[in-house]
């Protein structure tokens, strides 16, 4: 009897291994994944999401749109980023807190930093608006614009004064005021800017524009009323959309996005809430590349800045006078999509460009192309373009699209994952009628051959949650990293978790291969078995096979650790498998896929 030709599938086979929190993947033998774990060189359904808070955020749009862990001394606190404008502290329980409520703001996207306001740590929050500017929060209770306290005062409705002694305040000086322990005067609104008029030594009106009519304050308020002047760059102060983004370098918060679609600002030294006085840094960075600053990092101790749709650059700040500083060209062929998808893994940065590929900040050349840089362009730029929908991305404060969701990324170290979601292709629409992001993108960094170059990144890819905003958070109790996911209804999830469902649903995990001709030539197989070779140290498993032969669905069987064989029938010049399992809490871990055939009437050549 003539022996069985065979050949074997071995997963992982090119390099592709995913997390068990994205589904994955793309490679040689493989075309598509849905699958959530990959550590071991073996295809796996592993991993699930858990709700981290158990009552949704509420409201009109309580799509979670940012995340940032915020520690305050012992205190751990989410602080969370709405799509309507608000800033809320979001525990297990639900809203814990809400720090700021803006509810005639634009649907702009948001950015967390954290700096140093001169006294103690602080979050910074970039939105975009101009009603206030940028916010930040040392923790209290509310979320207040860049400034400083000039101290308590009183307010006095029948004069619309307010008295503070020597209070130093010059007429035209923009001023804000917050409260605690009651309310604010009558007429005044929390963090709205205000300018002073008629000031005296001891007393001031204010107005709410520059110059203006004294505003009428309607009653004293209750508690105690702090007035701060305000240390926002006046071009912030004096537009309709301020910074949208920011990030730290060198002791100095540096930030830009806003109305001034070419400039930088740079923060007073160690006081990244201070953009107004003596130390203060402005550039405009060459205002004749591209369309915008999209956004920025620091790393390997300088700055960088990516412009839409083209164009890097990186600051020169070697010279002891800053007189000197400036920034020089890296390259004007490559540029970001946003600042949300720019993110530092190890001793790289990463982000995409608007023509859907992902670079490495590292392989950028002032005379490079495209491709040059290009994190495994032949297989990611192809399947980003086809699977994902940059044609609404919200580039600007003034976009019409600001209310759909940007391009998100984080780095999930403990997997050594970096990951980027986008919307999909065609869109998932949220309860809100907006698109969402739906697909998660990202490259395998544990898995790579550090010797090989961006070709041995390992990418993969997961349509199977809302991504809206990433996040990393750090379990206050055991430590232990977790990956967060905010969706468009106000829920957070934990991923990478190990139950293998979400919200008692098992998830669909599932995999494709490419097809394979048995032979070279045109010589038919005569198919005879399908084996599934399941990992070692693997029990439970459970999957169904598929198998296509010339296009057609041929056999399908479900297979088992007792029941590792399927019989194949009929004769094919080609053939795919295809597996899945969506079982509640069910899984699989296969190491390889064993195909045993015969040549097509082989008789005849004998």
């Amino acid at each position: 009897m003539r022996s069985l030709d065979k050949l074997e599938i071995v997963c992982g086979q090119g390099g592709l291994n995913a997390s068990k929190s994205p589904d994955l993947v793309r490679d040689i033998d493989l075309v598509a994944m849905e699958s959530l774990t990959f550590e071991q060189d073996t295809w796996q359904k592993d991993g699930g999401a858990t709700k981290f808070n158990s009552s949704a955020v509420t409201g009109t749009d309580p799509e979670i749109r940012d995340m940032h862990q915020f520690m305050i001394g012992e205190t751990s606190e989410l602080v969370c980023a709405t799509r309507d404008q608000r800033l809320l502290v979001v525990g297990t329980g639900g809203v814990t807190k809400t720090l700021l409520t803006d509810s005639a703001a634009l649907h702009a996207h948001q950015n967390f930093v954290e700096g140093y306001d001169g006294t103690q740590k602080a979050l910074y929050f970039f939105s975009g608006l101009a009603n206030g500017g940028p916010k930040v929060y040392t923790g209290g209770d509310a979320a207040i614009p860049l400034g400083s306290s000039v101290g308590t005062v009183t307010a006095d409705s029948g004069t619309d004064t307010f008295t503070r002694t020597s209070h130093g305040l010059a007429n035209d000086t923009r001023v804000f005021f917050t409260n605690s322990g009651g309310a604010l005067p009558g007429g005044l609104t929390l963090t709205q800017p205000y300018w002073v008029v008629n000031t005296a030594a001891n007393t001031f009106q204010i107005s709410t524009t520059s110059g203006g009519a004294a505003l009428n304050i309607t009653s004293n308020g209750t508690g105690t009323t702090t007035v701060h002047r305000s240390t926002q760059a006046l071009d912030w102060m004096n537009t309709s959309f301020g910074p949208r983004w920011g990030f730290m370098h060198r002791g100095r918060m540096y930030a830009g996005g806003g109305s001034e679609a070419h400039a930088i600002y740079a923060s007073v030294l160690n006081n990244h809430s201070d953009y107004l006085n003596s130390g203060t840094l402005y550039f405009d960075v060459y205002p004749g590349d591209g369309e915008l600053i999209v956004g920025g990092a620091s790393w390997r101790e300088r700055a960088y800045l990516f412009k839409y749709p083209a164009g890097i650059y990186r600051l020169d700040d070697s010279s002891l006078d800053v007189a000197d500083w400036g920034w020089k060209r890296v390259s004007r062929y490559v540029g970001a999509i946003s600042h949300a998808s720019i993110v530092e893994a190890d001793d790289e940065v990463y982000f995409v460009s608007p023509d859907g590929y992902i670079h490495a900040l590292s392989s950028v050349q002032e005379y490079g192309d495209v491709q040059s840089s290009a994190v495994k362009g032949l297989e990611l730029g192809p399947y980003i373009r086809a699977n994902t929908d940059f044609s609404k991305l919200p580039l600007t404060s003034t976009s019409s699209w600001i209310q759909y969701p940007t391009i998100k990324s984080t780095y999930y170290a403990k997997k050594k994952k970096v990951l980027f979601a986008f919307s999909a292709n065609p869109n998932v629409l949220s309860a809100q009628s907006k698109p969402v992001n739906k697909v998660l993108l990202g490259i395998d960094l544990h898995r790579s051959n550090p010797g090989g170059g961006m070709r041995e990144y390992q990418p993969f890819v997961s349509t199977r949650d809302q991504y809206e905003s990433l996040a990393i958070y750090r379990d206050p109790t055991t430590a232990e990293q977790v990956l967060l996911a905010g969706d468009s209804n106000g829920f957070i999830y934990k991923l990478d978790q190990s139950a293998r469902s979400k919200d008692s649903a098992g998830y669909m995990a599932s995999f494709e291969t490419k097809e394979f001709r048995p032979y070279d030539n045109d010589q038919n197989a005569n198919m005879k078995e399908l084996e599934v070779v399941f990992a070692d140290g693997s029990s439970s498993n459970s999957i169904v096979i598929k198998v296509y032969l010339n296009g057609t669905l041929a056999t399908t069987k479900t297979l088992t650790d007792s029941d590792r064989f399927m019989r194949l029938y009929g004769d094919c010049l080609k053939f795919k498998i295809v597996g899945e399992n969506d079982t509640l809490n069910s899984s699989f871990s296969i190491a390889k896929l064993i195909v045993r055939f015969t040549r097509g009437n082989w008789r005849k050549f004998q």
